[in-house]
C-alpha cells in the first residue's frame, strides 16, 4: 500500500519536500524504502505512526499518519 509519510530536519531537506509517498506494506519495510531514500541506516530511521512508536512487524493498513525523522546529533 502507498503510506504518505511526513518528513522533518534532513529528510525534508534531501527531498526538497514536506512530504514523501512510499509502498510498503510493514514498518520494517518502510524504515528500509527510507533509509535507502535518505542514505541512513533503516535502524536509524525514526518513525510515529498515528502518534505512537510501533514493533517493525506492525501493518501498515489503517495508518493514517506517519512522521519520519533522521538520526539525531549531539553529545557533550
Amino acid at each position: 500500500m502507498k503510506v504518505k509519510v511526513r518528513i522533518f530536519a534532513k529528510f525534508r531537506e534531501i527531498a526538497g519536500a514536506d512530504y514523501v509517498d512510499v509502498e510498503a506494506t510493514n514498518v520494517k519495510e518502510l524504515k528500509e524504502k527510507l533509509s535507502k531514500l535518505f542514505g541512513v541506516n533503516a535502524s536509524e530511521v525514526i518513525l510515529l505512526i498515528n502518534g505512537e512508536t510501533m514493533r517493525d512487524d506492525t501493518e501498515l493498513a489503517n495508518v493514517k499518519e506517519v512522521l519520519a525523522f533522521p538520526p539525531a546529533a549531539g553529545g557533550f
